[in-house]
């Protein structure tokens, strides 16, 4: 007995797979993996005042915790209301930039018509006139030949292979000629249904045999027969018509298909920003440069809406503090449509800042890639890890309590470099003295990511994904708040201060 259950049990337990431990180690390891990151961000509603154990939790706590202030937030019907009228105006304004790019940017086939026309040689456009004549001389053709069964099938498939054979010889742009054979067909099937609505119209009498002597003419019949002949008459030239676009369009590109098709060209040597196009019923992407510049722009402007209306974020923010426990640190103000000017220049020395330190670590980089060589796109790694720090620095810096944290040793890369003693020479040691005193007015904010740099680093994903058009209209007022949230979990961070207590000049500018 215990040799013919045991097979089945121990299927059971190995997760009834052949390759048994494997694949239940698999699962396994996903399904404590999702309960890491489901941990994580649930933490804030299930345990309050402590961050969660483990660093897949705690990134996954930064990642959820805007959400969560958020939704506690904006239960206040008061706060709702003002939150969903200034993103919805917000939001409405770069869609309305948006759209008018769009209008201005997709106009497809009749751009590419018109660059066409206008380098094509004076040859090029006689034989374009001639084809385009020629068709035309068909399609008169095909108008005089209604009424006439034979001689509209004659003349409609003399129009179609004037129109292929035009769109093969390179006469007409295959797109024009499609659409000329398509308007053909189109144009007999009217005829045709003209001509059976004259037909009827007419009342003439059909043509029936006489009827016998002594019997009674059926006529209900006779007209029967004669609307079935015509019925016939009509499909039968429906079906022609069918048949021969179909036959004749098979090889020419369709211009109306049920959508245009999507593809990427070639990306072309150097920058080149080549805006999407529709061509002969394909959506070309267009290149990466023009993207860039796109939601680069798109970017700025999103900016510039977010400065005037700044006040609205700064209300916000206050009332998320005040609803999640967090000291606020903006003051209680009546929100203007406005332009903040020491704000503005205080943001943009941030931004300065900013760019500075990532520009200092450079040479740094380099000279890490160069054992590297081997690896091409270690350059680009180690740079996006470099800027992805400061994103997380100058996210726990826009709370005005990480620049009151305790700084008691130097920032992390300044001990990497002065612990490898081959490095210590003349021009790296005056190399690294300067970076440390670039970095001496942001010594606290790193302060603090050291000590907690998984949340900062979930916190910093959700604000960089945050920051993409239009979305910082909705997350940017919880970010501040997050922010202050986080630095309150911190045990070796000083307690908040009181209303009324001024916080130390720091120049952040948020």
């Amino acid at each position: 007995m215990k040799g013919k259950d045991f097979k089945p049990l121990q299927e059971e337990k190995d997760g009834g797979t052949p390759s048994g431990r494997g694949d239940s180690q698999g699962r396994n390891f996903a399904s404590e993996f999702w309960g890491e990151v489901r941990g994580g961000a649930e933490h804030f509603q299930s345990t309050k005042g402590q961050l969660p154990k483990g660093r897949i939790r705690q990134f996954f706590y930064g990642v959820a915790l805007p959400f969560h202030i958020a939704r506690v937030t904006l239960a206040s019907p008061a706060v709702r209301a003002t939150y969903v009228k200034v993103t919805a105006l917000q939001t409405a304004f770069l869609l309305a930039i948006a759209a008018g790019w769009a209008f201005h940017e997709f106009d497809g086939d009749k751009e590419e018509k018109r660059q066409e026309r206008k380098h094509e040689t004076p040859e090029a456009r006689a034989t374009r006139e001639q084809a385009q004549a020629r068709i035309d001389q068909r399609a008169k053709e095909l108008e005089a030949a209604k009424g006439d069964p034979a001689a509209m099938k004659k003349a409609l498939t003399a129009l179609i292979e004037e129109a292929v054979n035009a769109g093969k010889a390179g006469d007409l742009p295959p797109s024009e000629a499609a659409t000329a054979a398509e308007d053909a067909a189109d144009e007999a099937a009217a005829a045709a249904e003209d001509a059976k609505e004259e037909h009827k119209g007419a009342g003439q009498e059909p043509r029936a045999a006489e009827p016998q002597a002594g019997s009674e003419p059926n006529t209900g019949e006779t007209a029967s027969d004669t609307e079935d002949a015509e019925d016939s008459l009509g499909d039968q030239i429906s079906a022609i018509v069918r048949a021969e676009v179909e036959e004749a369009l098979r090889d020419v590109p369709k211009a109306n298909a049920k959508g245009p098709r999507i593809q990427k060209e070639r990306q072309k040597k150097g920058f080149n920003v080549d805006a999407p196009q529709v061509r002969n019923g394909v959506f070309f992407l267009g290149s990466w440069e023009f993207w860039a510049l796109f939601f680069g722009s798109l970017s700025a402007v999103q900016w510039i809406v977010v400065a005037l209306s700044r006040d609205y974020h700064t209300v916000i923010s206050r009332e998320a503090s005040l609803a999640t426990g967090v000291p606020p640190e903006d003051p209680d103000i009546t929100p203007h449509v406005r332009l903040n000017v020491p704000w503005l220049r205080a943001k943009l020395q941030r931004r300065w800042r900013a760019f500075l330190l990532f520009v200092m670590g450079m040479p740094a980089i380099i000279l890490l890639c160069i054992p590297l060589c081997w690896f091409p796109r270690s350059f680009t790694l180690l740079s996006g890890a470099w800027g992805f720090w400061w994103l997380l620095v100058f996210t726990a810096a826009k709370s005005d309590r990480a620049w009151m944290a305790p700084v008691t040793r130097p920032p992390w890369f300044v001990r990497v470099w002065s612990a490898l003693p081959a490095l210590h020479g003349w021009p790296l040691r005056n190399y690294v003295a300067r970076l440390a005193r670039r970095a001496e007015g942001v010594a606290a904010p790193i302060a603090v990511v050291e000590r907690q740099p998984w949340v900062f680093a979930g916190l910093a994903l959700t604000r960089f994904v945050g920051s993409l058009p239009p979305f910082r209209c909705f997350t940017r007022p919880f970010i501040s708040v997050a922010s202050a949230h986080l630095i309150g979990l911190d045990p070796a961070q000083p307690p908040a201060l009181k209303s009324g207590e001024a916080t130390p000049a720091h120049g952040a500018g948020d």
